[in-house]
C-alpha cells in the first residue's frame, strides 16, 4: 500500500510539473468555418481555437487573415504563425506545424 502512494504521488508530482511550454490558437471566422484547420494530433502544446468575432477588438485588430494558427511560447509572445492565402485556408502541413511546435518547446 505503501508503495501504490509513492507511485500516485510520483505520477501527480510529474503531471504538474509537465505543463506544455507551448500554446497553439487556431482563429478564423464563423463564416469561414470550412476552411478550418484539423490540429489533431498536436504533441507538446496545448491546442485551442476560438471565433474571432467573439475575441476582444484588441485582438481581431491584430488578425489581418483567417484562418491563422498562432504559436505562443511560455511567455505568451507570439513565436510562430501561419496565415491562410488568398484561398482562406492554411496551406502549411500539420507536420510543420509540429517541427515548429517541437523547436519552440526545446529552445524554452
Amino acid at each position: 500500500m505503501k508503495n501504490l502512494v509513492i507511485i500516485i504521488f510520483i505520477f501527480f508530482s510529474f503531471c504538474a510539473y509537465a505543463q506544455e511550454k507551448v500554446t497553439v490558437i487556431h482563429f478564423n471566422y464563423k463564416w469561414n468555418d470550412r476552411n478550418n484547420y484539423n490540429l489533431r494530433g498536436i504533441q507538446n502544446a496545448k491546442v485551442q481555437y476560438a471565433w474571432l468575432e467573439e475575441q476582444p477588438e484588441h485582438i481581431v485588430k491584430t488578425i489581418k487573415t483567417v484562418p491563422v494558427i498562432v504559436i505562443l511560447g511560455k511567455d505568451g509572445k507570439v513565436k510562430m504563425q501561419y496565415a491562410a492565402d488568398l484561398s482562406f485556408k492554411i496551406q502549411a502541413t500539420k507536420d510543420d506545424i509540429q517541427k515548429s511546435i517541437n523547436r519552440i518547446w526545446i529552445n524554452q
